[in-house]
């Protein structure tokens, strides 16, 4: 199971009708996920039907007797969702997308300082022309396996299914809060798509494809010189060794 990093806070219980709705159907979908009799987890098939007999109180409730079931409902939903990263295997809502999320929360490919030490360097006044020059060179090399990772991670991304993304949706429509919402909602739940002009976002995703490969040229042009630099090191090395040593 994987958890850590991710978030697993969740709005305080309120029951104003709206809310209350979608707390309830918030409550129907994880007792969908954790499987009432299908599943062979005993302890989800348990939380299954205590969630699934606490929704039933509270639709079924008598008017003096409702409110009480409905708080004990909103509760035991909400207490649920805040452990939703310790449901059993299979009935998580996100662990289509754990991988991801863990990837995304190690790497961290839009940080905009270095990722090897977050410090933000300044070698202008301090570096000399040849070593500012080879520093530019690691700045450089960080920044586009920045962009090779962003690429890479929006490959994986293609391939969260619709459930994961239906998941992402209720919960940002509810307004519930978490690192991995929060995460999610930004890489599979995007409103601003529908209101872009297509040719204008087209034209975007132009510039930035062709902003990326005039990027990878660049690292693969530095990439050379090092290479080259390292073949001429590997060669003055094997001259300097005894025959014998050199053939090994």
């Amino acid at each position: 199971m994987s958890s850590g990093t991710r978030g697993t806070s969740s709005s305080a219980p309120a029951s104003p009708p709206k809310q209350l709705r979608e707390i309830i159907e918030l409550g129907e979908a994880l007792v969908a996920e954790l499987g009432l009799d299908q599943s062979n987890d005993v302890l989800g098939r348990w939380m299954a039907h205590h969630l699934a007999k606490l929704i039933e109180a509270a639709k079924s409730a008598a008017d003096d007797a409702r409110v009480a079931a409905e708080d004990r409902c909103v509760t035991a939903i909400l207490e649920v969702w805040r452990h939703r990263n310790c449901l059993p295997h299979g009935a998580r809502p996100f662990e289509a997308a754990e991988r991801v999320l863990d990837v995304i929360t190690a790497l961290d490919p839009d940080a905009t300082q270095p990722f090897y030490n977050r410090l933000a360097l300044d070698w202008d006044d301090q570096s000399k022309p040849a070593e500012r020059k080879v520093l530019d060179v690691v700045v450089l090399f960080d920044r586009v396996a920045r962009q090779v990772l962003r690429h890479l991670l929006s490959r994986a991304i293609e391939e969260i299914p619709d459930q994961t993304r239906a998941w992402v949706k209720r919960a940002s429509g509810m307004g519930l809060a978490g690192r991995d919402i929060a995460t999610l909602r930004q890489i599979v739940y995007v409103t601003g798509d529908a209101e872009k002009d297509e040719h204008r976002r087209l034209v975007d995703e132009v510039n930035g494809v062709r902003s990326q490969i005039e990027r990878l040229e660049r690292f693969a042009n530095m990439a050379k010189l090092v290479q080259d630099e390292l073949e001429t090191r590997l060669a003055s090395l094997e001259a300097e060794l005894p025959d014998e040593d050199a053939e090994n």
